[in-house]
């Protein structure tokens, strides 16, 4: 009841036999990839660059995630106005 919402992060090693077994305090089922994220250098490189350079590594991230969820042109509009 409540996978994968409302359980604990998966373990790491179930697919490798886990040595906790049922003590393990992760959950041993199937879990959605999670997104990836920035680690520490690539956030480090980021806060350096100027905003303007930032915006430009981020707007077709940014223009992919709006037109999956608003392919509207107003939405596409206000990412334009963020980009100038």
């Amino acid at each position: 009841i409540g996978h994968p919402e409302l359980c604990l992060r998966p373990c790491l090693f179930h697919h490798s036999r886990c040595a906790n077994g049922l003590s393990c305090n992760f959950c041993h089922m199937p879990h959605p990839k999670r997104p990836a994220h920035l680690d520490k250098r690539h956030r480090e490189m980021l806060r350096e660059m100027p905003y303007c350079r930032r915006v430009a590594v981020a707007m077709p991230i940014l223009r992919a995630k709006v037109g999956a969820v608003d392919p509207s042109p107003e939405a596409m509009r206000l990412l334009d106005e963020l980009a100038n």
